[in-house]
């Protein structure tokens, strides 16, 4: 279901936000800054393991940090890869599943990011600690993980729960996305609203469907050190949403 959603969402995604380049440069400098405080310097090599279009990726490639990209979608991987050669950017891309991260290697890797709340769609315990101790697997020693999730602690659970994001602007055409979620003990659907207004008038309407685990930043914390990481570490200033940090034990290197 997420990779169909974000097949459907890739050609639009850009317009979930206000300004999407000012989002990619702002997030990229957030999470460098982030990593240079912890060992990883600009230069070593970073995972996107939950890439989407590459508002991270490419915002840590710009940076200057060696980006290799994955995601479910190969839609949204597609649309990543347009975009890096727009803006001279090089990035080594890739489908792949969060759970499995089957096309990177034992050890690797100095960090592994997934941003965005990509992490709750995996909709259990199981699939969650799966994909930590495959996360923990390619990062070498010291390697470190981030990750960045909603606060599902501090939401109410409205049924509907009806989210715009407001009316963008695009050439001729005028877009409104609306995000319903709809709760389902501790998993809720979200439908995707996306409609378009040509200027001659003529409107079309794409409703896109994800599944969510509103899984608890204690409980993922928890999963997290079962999975092995160690220094773990929940931020609230680095982005919009609530960062989690853990790093593999290690005498810690970083590949050049």
């Amino acid at each position: 279901m997420s990779a169909a959603f974000y097949d459907q969402l890739a050609p639009f995604y850009h317009l979930l936000y206000g300004d999407w380049d000012a989002s990619i440069h702002d997030q990229g400098a957030a999470l460098a800054k982030l990593l240079i405080a912890r060992g990883v310097p600009v230069g070593a090599r970073v995972l996107d393991a939950a890439c989407g279009i590459g508002t991270q990726t490419l915002g840590l490639a710009g940076e200057g940090y060696v980006m290799a990209a994955s995601d479910l979608s190969p839609g949204g991987v597609a649309r990543l890869d347009e975009e890096a050669a727009r803006r001279g950017l090089a990035v080594s891309s890739r489908v792949d599943d969060l759970r499995t991260l089957a096309g990177a290697a034992d050890g690797s890797l100095d960090a592994v990011i997934a941003c965005d709340n990509s992490i709750p769609h995996l909709l259990t315990d199981e699939a969650l600690l799966q994909s930590f101790r495959n996360c923990l697997r390619v990062l070498r020693a010291g390697g470190l993980a981030v990750f960045s999730v909603r606060d599902y602690a501090a939401i109410p659970r409205v049924h509907p729960d009806v989210r715009p994001y407001g009316l963008r602007r695009e050439g001729t055409d005028r877009f409104l996305a609306v995000q319903v979620w709809e709760w389902d003990g501790d998993q809720y659907d979200v439908r995707m609203y996306l409609t378009r207004e040509a200027a001659d008038g003529a409107c079309s309407t794409q409703v896109m469907k994800a599944r969510y685990y509103a899984v608890t930043i204690d409980r993922l914390l928890a999963l997290m050190a079962q999975a092995g990481f160690t220094d773990l570490e929940r931020l609230d200033d680095v982005l919009f949403q609530p960062v989690l940090v853990g790093r593999r034990p290690g005498p810690r290197t970083v590949s050049r």
